[in-house]
């Protein structure tokens, strides 16, 4: 019954556009599950499945964003031409003085 309560006030929100389960919303009231009414404007409403992959979704990237942090980080390109360059010129220096 509350989805139905939900649906009939976006509906009577005004100008509300639907794409798939995502319902964009100008103005509404929403009856939350405990009875409480919440005035809503500029904002959007997910369908329950969607709100579920959306929690995946989040869970997942936050579960990689993890693996990547604890991952050594790369060594700059700066920091490996400049160490090129340094014992490119030792190399050389070492070679005039040998001769």
């Amino acid at each position: 019954m509350r989805p139905l309560v939900l649906a009939l006030a976006l509906m009577m929100a005004g100008p509300a556009r639907a794409e798939g389960e995502v319902l964009d919303v100008a103005r509404a009231t929403v009856t939350l599950q405990d009875g409480r009414t919440v005035a809503v404007s500029a904002g959007c409403w997910l369908s329950t499945e969607r709100c579920i992959l959306t929690a995946r979704e989040l869970r997942r990237l936050q579960a990689e964003n993890e693996v990547l942090r604890q991952q050594p980080r790369p060594v700059p390109v700066v920091a490996v031409l400049l160490a090129v360059a340094l014992g490119a010129g030792v190399g050389f220096a070492a070679a005039r003085v040998l001769r």
